[in-house]
């Protein structure tokens, strides 16, 4: 359940930031929903990368449709691809990452800032 909730809120938020923000504030948006969540490293990671890569997906899926592939199917050959489908998939993979990256990031901030507060706990004790 914290996986969906993850990815929803990422989606969400990083669809947002987008709108106003430079690309890279994704690994932010992710950072910051995975630094609030429980979540073990996998699983932050798995999130932070399905969130991304869906949204950009569609994203770019939505642009391609809406200009009827002007663009993407002179950049597709470009890259080496027969398709643009691969290069859409590409798009998700890219953002994936990025988007895995920054969760990771964040579930291990918490980590880092749990400790601490652990550590003092333990020293106040």
């Amino acid at each position: 359940m914290k996986f969906l909730i993850q990815v929803f809120l990422t989606i969400l938020m990083s669809y947002v930031a987008e709108q106003f923000l430079p690309w890279w504030t994704i690994g932010v948006c992710a950072a910051i929903v995975a630094m609030f969540l429980p979540l073990n490293g996998v699983t932050a990671y798995l999130g932070g990368f399905t969130a991304i890569s869906l949204l950009w997906m569609v994203t770019a899926t939505l642009i391609d449709v809406r200009t009827n592939a002007v663009l993407s199917t002179k950049v597709a050959p470009l890259l080496g691809f027969q398709s643009t489908t691969l290069l859409v998939v590409l798009t998700g993979l890219v953002g994936g990452i990025v988007g895995g990256l920054g969760a990771l990031s964040g579930q291990k901030l918490r980590v880092l800032l749990t400790q601490e507060e652990s550590e003092q706990m333990r020293r106040v004790y």
